[in-house]
This record gives structure tokens, sequence and C-alpha cells, in this order.
């Protein structure tokens, strides 16, 4: 008797999924998240993308480029404006702000040096002592210096004392008007501190000459007169040229160095 055919095996239903029930992939089990200690910062997470840059190197974030005060030629140009603001500021203000500094100062001659004249130089070349007058003149030409040049002097006795002097030009106008006050202090000083005065202080007549444009010869520029009681006490300090003619207790002075 005949068999049958066999049948084939027919498939069996699969779970949803797709997957035989027996054949399902099994999960490794997450690893525990250690827990934080008290007390201790949350860590913040990290944005969405991020990768951590390499070792060893840090990554610079993305942006603007450096501002153009951190470029080299930026520095140049800082360094260049800092030293023409301070070429510009520093002049004005130890030169006494809008007037000029005097083509020598009390730093250039060295300290206040005395009116006594120099070994050698109490006598003529004829052998003869030279006049009261003619030694004032010396000690105030050595403190006047390059400040000008004594041309005469007079000193008659218990008389006023009288000294003209040419003053030296300077680069400018203002410097050269500087020149006078400088003077005047130098000459004040000298004549404040010689024999003439310790007996009592005379009068003294200042007379300040100097070639003005057009002129052919030095013309009387600066007049001043001080009384005895200024010569004595008053404080003819060169640092503290500008008042010079202020400490006469009488002035002429021409229009040019005035100011």
């Amino acid at each position: 008797m005949d068999q049958p055919p066999q049948q084939p095996p027919q498939p069996q239903p699969q779970p949803w999924g797709g997957q035989p029930w027996g054949r399902q992939p099994q999960t490794p089990p997450a690893e525990p998240v250690p827990e934080r200690p008290w007390g201790e910062a949350a860590r913040p997470r990290e944005p969405w993308g991020y990768r951590p840059p390499p070792s060893g190197k840090g990554s610079r974030p993305p942006g603007r480029p450096p501002p153009w005060y951190r470029h080299p030629v930026g520095m140049l140009l800082i360094g260049a404006a800092v030293v023409i603001v301070l070429a510009v500021i520093v002049p004005a203000v130890t030169g006494g702000g809008s007037e000029p500094a005097p083509t020598v100062t009390t730093g250039a001659f060295g300290s206040p040096g005395t009116t006594a004249p120099p070994a050698g130089g109490t006598t003529t070349s004829a052998g003869q002592p030279l006049s009261a007058a003619e030694q004032l003149r010396q000690a105030i030409q050595d403190e006047l210096g390059q400040a000008g040049e004594v041309t005469s002097v007079t000193a008659p006795t218990g008389g006023p004392i009288t000294v003209t002097w040419e003053i030296q030009r300077a680069g400018s106008s203002g410097l050269t008007r500087n020149n006078a006050r400088f003077g005047v202090m130098r000459i004040m000083r000298a004549i404040q501190e010689s024999q003439l005065v310790a007996g009592g202080a005379p009068t003294v007549r200042l007379v300040g000459r100097y070639q003005l444009g057009g002129s052919a010869d030095p013309v009387t520029v600066v007049r001043l007169r001080f009384d005895p009681s200024t010569v004595e006490q008053g404080n003819f300090d060169d640092r503290d040229y500008l008042k010079a003619f202020d400490l006469a207790d009488a002035a002429v002075i021409h229009p040019p160095f005035r100011g």
C-alpha cells in the first residue's frame, strides 16, 4: 500500500519582531553609574557633537581673528604713538608751561659760586689793585656765564650800583627773554653776596641791552631798579627766573621782552 507523500514542515509563526522566541539577543547588563560623592559638584554634560581635543595640544575656539592691537604692527603703532605724545607733553611740563626754558640753567653752571675773585685776579696787568667796581664786574661775569656779557659796572662809595650787560641771543624770542630774566637773577645774587653790601645794601640799577632786528647796535630793552631793602632781603634763586622782573621795585621793559 502506497504511503502518502510527506508534507514539508510548516513554518512556525514568528513572535512580534521577527525573531524566534528562543533566539532573542541577550542585552548585556548596563554598568551601574558610579555614585557621586556627597558634596561634589555635578559634572556638566558635553554638548552634542563635541569632540575632545587631542592630548597635548589645546584647540583654539572658533571665532573672529585677534584684534588689531594684538598684532605686531598694531603694537608697533601704539608704541610710536606713546613716544610722540611723551615728546610733546614732557617739554611743555618741564619747560614752565607756555614759557620756554632758558638756554642756561643752574645745572649747567653747577652750584652757586662765591663772588670772590679768583686767585691772582685782584691786581691789574700793571700790578695795581683792582677797584671795587672791577672786582664786582668779575664776580658778576663769573655768575652770569653764557647768559650774557657784562659791559660796565659802576659802584661809587655810598652811591647806587649800576650794572650794564648785553643779553645773549638764543634760538627763539622766548628763550632770549628767559636769558634776560636769568641774567637778572644771577647779577643780583652776585651783588647780594659781595662785600659792597656788608656795610648796608645800596640801590642797584640794572640795564640790559640787546640788538633787536633792524637795529645796527644793541639798545636798552630792560631797565630795573632794586631798593636797598630788596637787595638785602630778596630771594634771587635763579630757579625762579620767571619772577625776575617782578622782584624789581621799578621796571621798564621793551615790548619784545614782556610776557
